[in-house]
């Protein structure tokens, strides 16, 4: 992997956005898009700006990360970082991810998860940077089952899980202002993704009695007691 396309969703967060932009490092292999959830003031806002890195994209609806993440990675053409727009990250994270994906994967065929800094209510593939061959398992280049809304990452670390095809990096570190910790950071998009959780839980539940892996294409792999 040599270069890498950092994907963010975002809706009505211009401030946290911009302080997570800033946290990325301003190198000519690491570029941006952004993907405004129906929030054309956000949209204008960043076009405004006019900076090279970071390109700008606007859904029509509320679509949800989940289509605004699939709508961005087939434009992909090497290494895809998924975010969001409430971490910062660290001084050097995204460069030791880098240094770890291309030691690890030297074929560009892996996934290496983000440290945010221990706290253990976050997945090991809430953030994620993921290579090219391993991005075209996916239909479409579409890294994440489009039936849910919002919380979606957990089958990424299944399936990368699987093919021994993960690592956690735990030097690659970041923050995430998320109000479960930062009570005071509580936004209304915090609150919009948290009305499709038990819908979202079902699905995955449901899947996962089925043992449906996104990414598989088709193929049903018993995964519920043999989780790696």
């Amino acid at each position: 992997m040599k270069n890498i396309t950092v994907i963010v969703p975002t809706r009505n967060r211009y401030s946290k956005l911009m302080t997570m932009i800033r946290s990325i490092p301003n190198i000519g292999n690491i570029d941006i898009h952004v993907v405004c959830d129906n929030d054309r003031e956000t949209y204008e806002k960043l076009n405004d700006l006019n900076i090279n890195k970071i390109k700008v994209s606007l859904t029509d609806s509320h679509c949800g990360s989940v289509y605004c993440r699939n709508l961005a990675s087939n434009t992909v053409k090497d290494g895809l970082l998924y975010a969001t727009d409430d971490i910062i990250f660290s001084s050097g994270a995204i460069e030791q991810a880098l240094k770890t994906f291309n030691l690890k994967f030297k074929d560009d065929d892996g996934v290496v998860g983000f440290n945010q800094l221990g706290d253990s209510k976050f997945h090991v593939t809430g953030v994620a940077l993921v290579g090219q061959k391993f991005l075209l398992r996916y239909p479409n280049k579409h890294l994440f089952f489009p039936g849910y809304f919002h919380f979606c990452c957990q089958e990424v670390h299944i399936l990368s899980s699987l093919f021994n095809k993960f690592v956690f990096d735990d030097r690659a570190t970041l923050i995430h202002k998320h109000p479960g910790k930062f009570r005071k950071l509580m936004d209304e998009t915090h609150a919009e993704a948290r009305k499709h959780k038990t819908r979202d839980f079902e699905i995955r539940k449901q899947r996962s009695a089925n043992g449906e892996v996104w990414g598989l294409k088709g193929k049903i792999w018993d995964y519920t007691n043999d989780r790696k």
